[in-house]
């Protein structure tokens, strides 16, 4: 906890208690207060931080007593999350009053999630430090025939990630590098060649059109297209020359992110090995993820993704074995995600939420399915003749319910691949990869993890984890 000194109207002498620059939302969450002012009621304002703005604010009131209050900021946390599937961490900003005098406040970015003692998440959490590996790392299983993304956590915006793949050597650039943010409106995603382009250069307002076949980004203006434009940085609106790289075919530029606005918010989209790429939902802290198999589009066997994950700088030996150069120094302030490449195809693909909030992807072994109905309470009367002549007590059922419950496991898993794949169990958002539709959208049904024990048996060196989901309940005909 991070602690800071006040006065209550400039007489009192105050000191409080609160949350990390980082926490779990479902974590307690308290601010602490003891101040020589005796009793009083103060407001907790808490808000999302929404660009220059604060959005989505929520408020209570608590009572000091004695001196002291402690407030239990969990909840109000809780509520900054309205679509935890994209948005798995926000910043939050609180603010601390009394009538209309703040007192304090601070900024924490807060994670949906939870973490147990014992656990650890980049720098954070309450673990061993007698194992000799200073360093955060997560080994995962990239499953290449299938969409796939690794869960990067930016604790401020300076951060960067540098990556290697088959034993390579790490690029000297970061493997995503924006020099500049612009937007865009539409993807045209069929359209086989671009409508007829004038050049001359228009200025705002117009609409950024991309066409996904012709890679190539241009405007419209009052039903006309245009080839140039003229743009505003302080909107994020560029020119020609952000989107269009004059030395790669007018394609789109590498070292740009675009943003898209949706419903959800701005998805990233980034131009890399010849494709516009969807890279997640835009955020410049807290978790992005990278889809390996634009990074390294050549990686065969495995794949290695480095970057920072605090200010603190203690370090390991230069020799130490755990780290993928003999003298490259490293310690706690530093993240290794290592993915281990498959090239499986068959079996249930599904997507996850873990504890921490990372996105996970696993590609189970299918076991049987079941199907199971229920019937409704009342029927009806079948009313019709059979070959011209009525029967009594023909009856139909009015509905039924259909339930599907499917079986599956991962087989042989090490320890480490054993901790990240089994928190699907206990995941609340859990999709089924069902391939993807003509233009090339991925679709993902939303499934439910059925009540299940899973076991380790901690002398056994690879386990097998066994589960059923059940897909949404089929809604049949009624009579």
């Amino acid at each position: 906890m991070r602690t800071t000194t006040f006065k209550i109207l400039n007489v009192a002498d105050s000191v409080a208690y609160y949350p990390d620059e980082m926490c779990f939302a479902f974590n307690p969450n308290f601010i602490e207060i003891e101040s020589a002012w005796p009793s009083g009621v103060l407001t907790v304002e808490v808000s999302k931080i929404s660009g220059m703005t604060s959005v989505a604010k929520q408020e209570i009131k608590v009572s000091m007593y004695g001196g002291k209050a402690k407030i239990y900021m969990s909840r109000l946390f809780e509520l900054m999350f309205d679509d935890p599937r994209n948005s798995r961490c926000v910043e939050v900003s609180v603010n601390v009053k009394i009538a209309t005098l703040s007192l304090f406040s601070f900024t924490t970015l807060v994670i949906w999630g939870n973490i147990a003692v014992g656990e650890r998440f980049g720098n954070m959490g309450v673990f061993s430090r007698d194992n000799g590996e200073a360093c955060f790392s997560r080994n995962l299983i990239w499953f290449k025939n299938f969409p796939f993304t690794v869960s990067l956590f930016r604790y401020n915006r300076e951060v960067e990630f540098f990556g290697r793949s088959d034993n390579g050597r790490y690029g000297s650039d970061p493997i995503y590098r924006d020099t500049k943010v612009c937007f865009f409106e539409k993807i045209e995603k069929l359209a086989a060649q671009l409508p007829a382009l004038s050049t001359t250069t228009v200025q705002l307002p117009f609409q950024v059109v991309y066409y996904a076949v012709l890679k190539r980004f241009v405007v419209c203006k009052d039903n006309a297209y245009y080839s140039n434009w003229e743009g505003d940085p302080d909107e994020y609106f560029g020119s020609t020359a952000d989107y269009c790289d004059s030395a790669n075919d007018l394609k789109p530029r590498t070292d740009v992110t675009y943003l898209l606005e949706t419903e959800r918010g701005f998805a990233r989209y980034r131009f890399m090995n010849d494709e516009l790429v969807y890279c997640g939902m835009f955020t410049d802290l807290g978790f992005e993820d990278i889809p390996p198999s634009q990074v390294f589009p050549m990686a065969h066997r495995t794949a290695t993704i480095k970057y920072k994950i605090s200010e603190e700088d203690r370090t390991m030996s230069e020799f130490d074995r755990t780290f993928d150069y003999t003298f490259f120094r490293t310690g706690e302030n530093v993240a290794l995600i290592n993915l281990q490449i498959s090239h499986d195809t068959a079996g249930y693909y599904l997507r996850w939420v873990d504890r921490h909030g990372n996105l996970q992807y696993f590609l189970f072994t299918k076991g049987e399915t079941q199907y199971k109905n229920k019937l409704a309470t009342d029927k009806v009367l079948q009313d019709e003749a059979i070959n011209g002549t009525y029967f009594a007590n023909i009856m139909r059922t009015r509905s039924l319910e259909c339930t599907i419950t499917m079986k599956c496991c991962a087989v042989n898993l090490p320890s480490d691949i054993f901790d990240y794949v089994v928190t699907v169990v206990s995941a609340p958002i859990v999709d089924l990869y069902l391939g993807k539709d003509d233009s090339g959208t991925e679709i993902w049904l939303p499934v439910n993890i059925q009540a299940s024990t899973v076991k380790y048996i901690p002398k056994q060196t690879l386990n097998d984890l066994e589960f059923s989901f059940a897909l949404p309940d089929v809604n049949a005909q009624s009579l």
